[in-house]
């Protein structure tokens, strides 16, 4: 019976991961769900990278030759449940060959823009020297293991 409730639970309090199977990486410190090859032979998932406010999804796809990044969406907890706060994506021929910089360095910026957008609807003005370092130390805490 534990373990019905512990399903319900799981999936209100984590709806962006509800019906994925995911695995996790310890070596790279990340979740991955379960991929997906289409007609073409790409195989295409998601890694998945949480903190205590963020979830970012990166979209990737595994082709022949390169492995590459179709695009980001990034989550916020918003008290009950994962929201999406960014999302960009690369498709047909703009799609980018993955790394964990362009993917941070990605990410990092999708945050920064986000927290502008949402300081000038509140009224307010920061810099954004002062947004990009703020931005960069949230994503940075996605990189942190939270398992011990």
């Amino acid at each position: 019976m534990a373990n019905i409730a512990l399903s319900l639970v799981a999936a209100k309090a984590l709806p962006a991961l509800s019906g994925s199977s995911v695995t996790y990486n310890p070596e790279k410190n990340v979740y991955l769900t379960l991929g997906y090859t289409s007609a073409a032979g790409n195989t295409y998932y998601r890694a998945i990278r949480l903190s205590k406010r963020l979830a970012i999804f990166y979209h990737i796809g595994e082709g022949y030759a390169h492995t590459f990044l179709n695009g980001i969406t990034l989550f916020a907890w918003n008290g009950q449940k994962a929201v999406i706060i960014a999302q960009k994506f690369w498709g047909g021929c703009n799609w980018r060959c993955f790394s964990e910089r362009l993917a941070k360095e990605e990410s990092i910026i999708m945050l920064k823009n986000f927290l502008a957008g949402q300081a000038k609807a509140m009224g307010g003005m920061i810099a954004d020297s002062e947004l990009l370092r703020f931005s960069r130390s949230m994503i940075e805490e996605t990189h942190q293991k939270l398992l011990g």
